[in-house]
């Protein structure tokens, strides 16, 4: 409905070990954060590689980016920003749940602002066999 362009670059052959479910509802978060704060014929890129013992996910929008006020707050509860669109807000919940997904499988997430605009989520999972 947004007319979205979609980039990926993703390395098929790497596996990690854990709860199908979760790691997928998980990275929809993070793909449908990434669609509702992109702008109208705006582009997402998704990469993933591996990097050393870990897969890494990365997904980045052309969205406002992270203000400042809330970038030590993005993964707390109930804590959430307008979107950009309507101006409301979501539970607050989705963030949350990614980073204790990602825990409870021994990685990292971090979202930051990306160079040139936007934001980009790095989800770290260590690989399937380490």
């Amino acid at each position: 409905a947004k007319g979205l362009g979609f980039e990926t670059s993703l390395d098929q052959d790497l596996q990690v070990r854990g709860e199908r479910f979760l790691l997928l509802q998980a990275i929809s978060n993070l793909l449908d954060n990434a669609i509702e704060f992109s702008p109208e014929g705006g582009h997402i890129r998704v990469e993933s590689r591996r990097d050393g013992a870990h897969w890494c996910l990365s997904i980045q929008d052309q969205g406002p980016g992270i203000p400042d006020y809330a970038q030590e707050r993005l993964f707390e509860r109930f804590f959430s920003t307008p979107r950009p669109e309507s101006g409301r807000k979501s539970s607050g919940l989705g963030l949350s749940l990614v980073r204790e997904v990602v825990l409870l499988h021994g990685g990292e997430i971090r979202v930051d602002n990306a160079p040139g605009g936007g934001a980009v989520a790095v989800l770290r999972l260590p690989v399937a066999g380490r």
